[in-house]
Formats: structure tokens, C-alpha cells, sequence
């Protein structure tokens, strides 16, 4: 049976990838193909992860589901799987295998989590993504997902079954890398990913279990917008209700190396885990940086240069 034909177009505009809202702006005459219409015949030549037969094959499915927004989506090296959000807030299942679309079971439920369209994302390079997993140790059948991680944040993962590790990727394809705290590299990457464009924060750190942070304004009085990225996570942002009166700086006057140093310089041995800090919450005219090492604390300007003395006396 053809899949041409088979489903009614959607209507109104397409759903704003990645976001709740897109839930909204589904067409209440949109649905899914009917069971007596299935299974659906979409061969191709050679391999799903092939040139562009995974784009060709997610298109199907997802017109196949009557091009509703996507909950999740699911890839193997042999089948992909589709969970789509109907008018009705019922989750409905296609899944592509061996040149065939079948209805499926599946254990995904709509706890209005955003949604977002299959054809945002890099379709063509899941192969190269399944390679960078393998080269970091994702062991078993890999699968890579497309689905909301975070409140409102849609993430791709490749994984594996059984589970094994995770590996994070962007929108663009290219993959979370994992950052340690000691070394300039990671401190300059971490901090430029919390920081982003921002020019006012109240404060800005980093440690082994916290990742990178920073709190910084946001546009509602009373709220600290706080972003942080951890180990191989993308960054993802939280805010809380809270009113500080720390006096905000410009956090890219930070210097990553000057820090390393001054980490360095409080470190009784080279693997010690410290915990850094940076704000005003001194008084002085400029921000100044607390290192926590446990047995030693210390303290630097962002230049690195060692203030314990005045600091302390």
C-alpha cells in the first residue's frame, strides 16, 4: 500500500520547533493514518543511515501521522520510531522497519512536554553521530532520541541497549563535550557557555559536581536566572524566585587562565577538587574570586593575583 494519498494534509502553520507552545498550533483536523490502512509500504536502497534515507523514511512517518507535532523520536542502525501529540492529547506510535510502516505500542505519555519537528534536526549526520558515541565508549545497540530532556529544552542523545553511557549532541549535530574544572581549556569553555552574551551577573563559579553556573538577571523583578552546564550536558537554564543584593558585574572580565593559576597556587596536590566562586559580595570595587579546596581557602583578583592577605585582614 502506497503513502501517498493515504493521510489527510495538516492545516495552519507548522509548530515552533522545541516548544510547548507548538502543541497548540496543531490543526484539530490532523490524524494519523488508520489502522486499515496500514502497514504502509516506504522501501529504500541500501542501509536506513544511508545518504538521506533517514530523512526519507522520518518524512514518511511523520505524514504517516498526519504531520502532528513529535514527542520523541527514536533511531536504530534498522528501524525509527515516531510518538506524535493528536488534537486530543493522545500519544500515537508509527514505527519504520524493514521497509514497512506499522502502528506500535510504546510507553511515551503526554505530560505537556514540548514538542518540535523531525526535519529540524541534522537527519543526515545520525551515522557520524552513532561513531562519535561508539569512540566514547556507548556500548550495545545505539539509539539516538529526540526528545524533551528539560522542562521545555528538546535534546538529542545517543545512547544504547542496555544502557551503557550517554552522549549529548546539539541541534547542529556536533557533540556535548565533557569538561573537567582544572585545566585552562575547560575553564575557558565552560565559563563561555554559562556566560554567553551576557554583560551582568551577580555571580559566576565552578566545581566537580556543580559543573559551570552562573546567576544572572532576567527580565522579571524578584527572579535570578541561573545557567549551568555540567559535565557532558548541554546548558540548560533554571530560575528561581529570589531577590539578591550582590552588585552585578561584567562577567567576561573573568581571565580562565589567571584562574587556573590561582587554582593552582591553592591546591595541596593536583587532583584536589576546589570549589570556585566569583562576586562582590566583598565590598571591593571589583569582583574578586574564592577558592575552596577544602583544607585551604584563597582568594584572587581576576587578574589571579593572590588578595588573601587584604581580604583577610
Amino acid at each position: 500500500m502506497c503513502l501517498l494519498g493515504c493521510t489527510p494534509p495538516s492545516s495552519g502553520p507548522a509548530p515552533e520547533p522545541g516548544t510547548p507552545s507548538a502543541t497548540a498550533s496543531a490543526s484539530r483536523s490532523a490524524t494519523p493514518v488508520a489502522d486499515s490502512d496500514l502497514p504502509l509500504d516506504v522501501p529504500i536502497k541500501g542501509a536506513l543511515l544511508d545518504d538521506d534515507n533517514l530523512s526519507t523514511v522520518v518524512a514518511a512517518l511523520h505524514k504517516a501521522a498526519g504531520d502532528l507535532p513529535v514527542l520523541k523520536l527514536d533511531v536504530t542502525e534498522s528501524s525509527t520510531t515516531i510518538s506524535v501529540l493528536t488534537p486530543d492529547e493522545r500519544v500515537d506510535t508509527l514505527q519504520w522497519l524493514g521497509g514497512q510502516i506499522t502502528r506500535v505500542d510504546s510507553d511515551v505519555q503526554y505530560l505537556k512536554q514540548a514538542t518540535f519537528q523531525p526535519s529540524d534536526y541534522p537527519l543526515d549526520q545520525v551515522r557520524r553521530m552513532f561513531d562519535v558515541a561508539d569512540l566514547r565508549g556507548v556500548r550495545g545497540e545505539l539509539v539516538l532520541q529526540i526528545v524533551e530532556y528539560r522542562p521545555g529544552q528538546v535534546l538529542t542523545t545517543v545512547t544504547s541497549r542496555p544502557a551503557s553511557d550517554t552522549v549529548f549532541f546539539r541541534k547542529d549535530g556536533t557533540a556535548v563535550t565533557r569538561l573537567g574544572v582544572t585545566s585552562v581549556a575547560d575553564i575557558t569553555d565552560g565559563l563561555t557557555e554559562v556566560m554567553g552574551k551576557e554583560t551582568k551577573a551577580y555571580a559566576v563559579g565552578f566545581n566537580a559536581t556543580r559543573g559551570y553556573w552562573a546567576d544572572l538577571v532576567d527580565k522579571e523583578d524578584g527572579v535570578v536566572r541561573n545557567r549551568t552546564r555540567l559535565d557532558g550536558l548541554p546548558v540548560f537554564e533554571t530560575r528561581r524566585n529570589q531577590t539578591l543584593s550582590l552588585p552585578l558585574f561584567d562577567p567576561h572580565t573573568i581571565n580562565p587562565a589567571a584562574l587556573a593559576k590561582a587554582i593552582a597556587r591553592t591546591q595541596s596536590s593536583p587532583t584536589q577538587e576546589c570549589d570556585l566562586t566569583v562576586d562582590q559580595s566583598l565590598g571591593r570595587s571589583a569582583p574578586v574570586a574564592r577558592i575552596d579546596c577544602g583544607d585551604k581557602v584563597s582568594y584572587a583578583d581576576l587578574d589571579g593575583r593572590d588578595m588573601t592577605s587584604l581580604v583577610e585582614t
